[in-house]
């Protein structure tokens, strides 16, 4: 081990071990972690020094705000090792969003670094890994799965932990007293005054960097071979870093200041042309501007020799390190002591700083990021705040281009901060709409809507539902906006198309909030508009109005259509929502109509379209499109989990209409699966939250008649009368009729039955499923509803059902339809009864649904078993084997498999390969 690494020998043993392994493709990570200053970076240079036969490849982490994605690995690819280049974190591919363009190339440098190691072992060392960002700890993930049977070794280090299963973690502790004591004799040509170890060890904890600072100031004053005596130490490591760099020249002084306000990593050129411009200024200090133009040239070789001694003088000293890797790189020998730097320069010093470094940062071609960051801490006057709230614009719309709206907002909050015009606001508002912080959005928006109107009313759309605390803000922005322009004499500023915008938006809201009819006149005023003006912006705004006043399932091609000028208007209308939305609306279509595969492919395109935005709203739909799939295929639990991830993101964007979307979607995940424990116990109470809303009092008596409620259902019922006369014509009205037609039917209040059948019989032929919830075909509702007031056609309906649902191809919906006919048909047809229940059973056993397999396994065999028989066949569907079923109904196992040898015998409709479908089953 080399004479300056102190007390580490088993983490630098184990470290060669490691290393041993790693050459012989046992790949491996090794974490070193501990407290700043602990030596974390000394025992990896002595690593380092022992990596004979490895490529040693090195990157570090910065704290720096400024610091962009993978800064580490861009770093430690620039090695100049075949193969592996920074430009293979190149997130640009056009069309892609930011997470896939960082799935890729990720994957890319794994590789690159797997095909590189296969030629020569690789050391890849990453320090300061406690202010890596995201992208570089996923990084770090993914290779580390990926080191089996590679010659690589990653050695990191951290002062927190990281998650990383599969590293070998090294933590450094404090030295002993022994160590400070090995360290002091190491210091002079003769051994230190043994006295001073305890002394050093107490003052500095055992603090690798303490000791050093401490250990180094006992040497310049020459006290180490004379008795401990006390120590000067006012105020900690600043004053030591202060007086380790007292003795520095004014220049090199001068020079640790600027590097300190650059940040941990510094990059000679940049601070070079800052140094070299206070230099300038000292000269046209002392001879006028014109004279410092006519000396300038003169000066210039003496400015630059003057930096290069500034950085040697530094570097010898021990306050930077260089990297022999990168020249032009330096850094600080710890980061506590450029902080104990920076705390010492004078405000007016870090502000003339910061102004240099971010003039010379413009004119090197650096990133938005950097100059925004010294633009912002050089804010001290009016002219200086312009500039800062420009470069932080610049850094929101840089982020805004790599799909990061989080880190858009960010900068433009900080460009707010030095210049809160409403210009900035407004677009702070948009980026803050697209990454889900929708109320910062509309705060944004109502602060400047009286002062630029119509734009602010048309930032936050799509959302604004019923139990949403965001709609009626949403709907005073709009007023607002509208009243603004009614009060100027002129009204120039808002034309046709500006209007229809706000008043398509305006009507959207009125119909999300329930009150279809004052909706509906509104809409057809923003599409007149919208269609006088000829403005694609604004006929999407007023599409996406119409959308909303339409019943979906007798007007589905109109929603087609609407849907596909949408599409085609989002590019030229500058409304990539406006794509969005139209292709949700396509999936309900796909679904109301049957067509499954048209559904699959629309999927498919919102996928894309989720993958190119990026927004979180997007996602969202797309999380609820494939629950929906999801319950269709019968993968139950899948859907259950995917429908609360939409929930659990919508909720995160503040939108609170998600809970009770699914809230709707469990009501139709229940008529398979029987379970209602997602429900809440007090539907009183529940009941409460939304009286009046017919959606709300139609999902309400729903979920009572489910869970057996027959008094709260029929005082929903009394409601729903009251409500169906002035119920307006929009996506809720199909299954606010058809529900309330169901669960009159079951309390026997047949009058209101009646009506609903009549006003549901215009659905007949298509299904009431949306990516709100699925209820299958409409006619096996309606057939439901037709049997209990004795209509004719209700077999008729429960068999086309059946037809429908085998069509469509969901096997869930099919079981669900065969049982509803086979209940119809007991009493009259009981051969054509127990044919559907059986098939039903089937389906129903291999998908889970054991509600329905009770059900159909005892309409199976009505007339053909015996009490206990129908008990047995129903504990069999139900996935119980012999044992169970003895142990449950107290029986001896041998008695149970006679029970199940009759059930299969007289169930001849029911295969015996049926009836053992359950992987539980068992003779």
């Amino acid at each position: 081990m080399g004479g300056g690494l102190v007390g580490r020998v088993a983490e630098v043993a184990a470290l060669d071990e490691l290393r041993a392994g790693a050459a012989r493709g046992e790949g491996v990570v090794a974490l070193l972690t501990g407290e700043a200053g602990v030596g974390k970076t000394a025992v990896v240079e002595e690593a380092v020094a022992r990596a004979t036969g490895m490529a040693v490849l090195t990157g570090r982490a910065s704290p720096d705000e400024g610091a962009p994605a993978f800064w580490p690995w861009l770093r430690l690819l620039e090695s100049g090792v075949d193969g592996l280049s920074p430009s293979l974190l190149v997130l640009a591919d056009e069309g892609e969003s930011a997470a896939k363009a960082r799935f890729r190339a990720i994957g890319d440098v794994v590789q690159a670094l797997r095909s590189a190691a296969a030629h020569v072992p690789l050391m890849l060392v990453l320090e300061d890994l406690h202010w890596a960002d995201p992208a570089s700890l996923a990084l770090l993930s993914a290779l580390s799965r990926e080191l089996s049977g590679t010659r690589i070794l990653v050695l990191g280090t951290s002062r927190t932990d990281i998650d990383l299963p599969d590293a070998t973690v090294l933590p450094l502790g404090p030295w002993d007293a022994a160590a400070v004591a090995t360290y002091l004799d190491g210091l002079a040509t003769t051994p230190a005054h043994g006295t001073w170890a305890p002394v050093v060890h107490e003052l500095g904890g055992g603090n690798p960097l303490y000791t050093r600072e401490l250990g180094r100031l006992l040497l310049r004053e020459d006290r180490l071979r004379h008795p401990a005596g006390d120590i000067d130490l006012p105020d900690g490591l600043r004053l030591l870093v202060a007086r380790r760099t007292a003795h520095l020249s004014p220049a090199c002084q001068e020079l640790l200041g600027v590097a300190s306000a650059f940040g941990a990593e510094i990059d000679t050129t940049v601070i070079a042309g800052a140094h070299a411009v206070a230099g300038a200024h000292g000269v046209a200090g002392a001879h006028g501007v014109a004279g410092a133009r006519a000396v300038a040239g003169a000066h210039a070789k003496a400015v630059v020799e003057a930096h290069e001694k500034a950085v040697a003088e530094a570097v010898e000293a021990g306050v930077l390190v260089d990297d022999p890797w990168a020249p032009t790189r330096l850094r600080f020998a710890h980061e506590l002591v450029r902080q104990a730097c920076y705390a010492g320069l004078s405000r007016d010093a870090r502000i003339a700083i910061h102004a240099r470094l971010a003039d010379a940062l413009t004119e090197s071609g650096a990133g938005p990021f950097e100059i925004a960051r010294h633009r912002v801490r050089a804010a001290a006057d009016p002219d200086s705040r312009r500039s800062a709230a420009a470069a932080c614009a610049a850094a929101a719309r840089h982020a805004t281009a790599a799909l990061d709206h989080g880190e858009a907002v960010r900068w433009l909050t900080r460009a707010l901060e030095n210049d809160p015009s409403a210009a900035l606001r407004i677009e702070r508002a948009g980026a803050a709409y697209r990454d889900g912080q929708l109320d910062l959005a509309v705060t944004d928006c109502e602060a400047v809507v009286d002062e630029i109107g119509a734009p602010a009313a048309l930032v936050v759309r799509g959302v604004g539902g019923l139990g949403s605390p965001l709609a009626p803000r949403l709907l005073r922005l709009c007023e607002r906006a509208l009243e603004r322009e009614s009060q100027r004499e002129s009204q120039a500023d808002l034309d046709e198309a500006g209007r229809a915008q706000v008043l398509a938006q305006y009507a959207f809201l009125i119909a999300e909030m329930h009150d279809g009819p004052r909706a509906e006149p509104i809409s057809r005023e923003a599409m007149a508009l919208a269609e006088r003006s000829g403005h694609p912006g604004a006929l999407v705004a007023a599409i996406h109005a119409r959308h909303e006043v339409i019943d979906p399932i007798q007007d589905v091609d109109e929603v087609l259509e609407l849907a596909r000028r949408g599409v085609e208007l989002a590019v030229p209308g500058g409304r990539p929502d406006a794509e969005l939305w139209s292709r949700t609306w396509r999936l309900d279509a796909w679904l109301c109509l049957g067509d499954l595969a048209g559904y699959d492919a629309e999927c498919a395109r919102l996928t894309e379209l989720v993958d190119r935005l990026g927004w979180p709203v997007a996602q969202w739909h797309l999380l609820r499109a494939q629950a929906t799939r999801q319950l269709l295929a019968g993968r139950f639990a899948e859907a259950a989990a995917t429908a609360v991830a939409a929930r659990d993101l919508a909720l995160r964007a503040q939108d609170m209409s998600a809970e009770l979307l699914l809230t709707a979607f469990q009501g139709g995940l229940a008529l398979h699966t029987g379970e209602n424990r997602h429900w809440p116990e007090d539907l009183a109470a529940l009941s409460l939250r939304y009286p009046g809303v017919p959606i709300g009092v139609a999902q309400l008596a729903r979920i009572a008649m489910e869970m057996g409620e027959r008094e709260l259902a029929a005082e929903k019922v009394t409601e729903l009368r009251g409500l169906l006369p002035r119920l307006p014509v929009d996506g809720r009205r199909p299954f606010i009729v058809i529900t309330a037609g169901e669960v009159a039917a079951w309390v026997g209040d047949l009058d209101l039955t009646a009506e609903c059948y009549r006003l549901g019989l215009p659905y007949a032929g298509r299904y009431l499923n949306t990516t709100t919830a699925c209820y299958g075909a409409t006619d096996r509702s309606l057939g439901v509803i037709a049997a209990a007031v004795g209509a004719p056609d209700a077999l008729r309906h429960l068999a086309d059902a059946v037809e429908m649902e085998e069509r469509f191809g969901s096997a869930p919906f099919v079981a669900l339809s065969q049982l509803t006919y086979a209940r119809a048909l007991r009493s009259t047809d009981h051969r054509q009864a127990r044919t559907l229940a059986g098939s039903a059973l089937a389906t129903a056993r291999r998908l889970g649904m054991r509600k329905i397999a009770e059900e159909a396994a005892e309409l199976a065999g009505d007339d053909l078993l015996t009490a206990r028989e129908r008990q047995i066949a129903g504990l069999v569907a139900a996935g119980l084997s012999n044992r169970g079923i003895a142990e449950q109904l107290v029986l001896s196992e041998r008695t149970v498999e006679s029970h199940v040898r009759n059930v299969l015998g007289k169930l001849s409709l029911t295969s015996r390969a049926d009836l053992r479908g359950s992987s539980q089953y068992q003779h």
